[in-house]
């Protein structure tokens, strides 16, 4: 697990993030399986002021949490304790495929707002948004996406050695 450092923050947060939303599932030797038939990544993305948190998770055991701001966690997925909140996140976003819209733009959320992406196999990449708000209180049928998201950070918070970001 490593800890992304400060260092030209910006542009190191727009170059993972372009990365993951780009990535081909090929690349990574990712195809669908019975765990995984449609969904092989997915990211949560959190809209907070002008800054943006986005959790990644991809079906290789990959999981990341970076901040627009600078900083991140990266390697967090080969951690037991967050193996098993990884694969939830993945399996709700799987079970929601059919309500995604298509993601064109890759824009980030604005303050208060929530943007969940499920990168597939062959409907490319997918997004479902809504106020942040409307997810905490169940009022979108993703609800439980967005739960199992902060699941995946709250597993990646009780690993020895977080930093916070500076």
């Amino acid at each position: 697990m490593g800890w992304l450092r400060r260092d030209n923050e910006r542009n190191v947060y727009a170059g993972l993030r372009q990365q993951i939303l780009d990535l081909a599932p090929a690349t990574m030797r990712l195809a669908p399986s019975a765990e995984h038939p449609q969904v092989y990544g997915g990211l949560m993305e959190m809209g907070m002021g002008g800054d943006v948190a986005t959790l990644v998770v991809v079906a290789d055991g990959t999981t990341s949490l970076y901040w627009s701001t600078g900083g991140g966690i990266i390697g967090a997925g080969f951690h037991d304790v967050v193996k098993g909140p990884s694969k939830a996140f993945l399996a709700a976003l799987e079970g929601h495929v059919d309500e995604f819209d298509p993601d064109s733009s890759g824009a980030t959320p604005t303050a208060g707002m929530i943007h969940l992406r499920a990168l597939t196999f062959d409907r490319g990449r997918l997004l479902a948004a809504g106020p942040e708000a409307d997810f905490a209180e169940k009022r979108k049928p993703m609800w439980d996406a967005f739960f199992a998201g902060h699941a995946v950070i709250a597993a990646i918070r009780k690993l020895p050695n977080i930093q916070k970001a500076s």
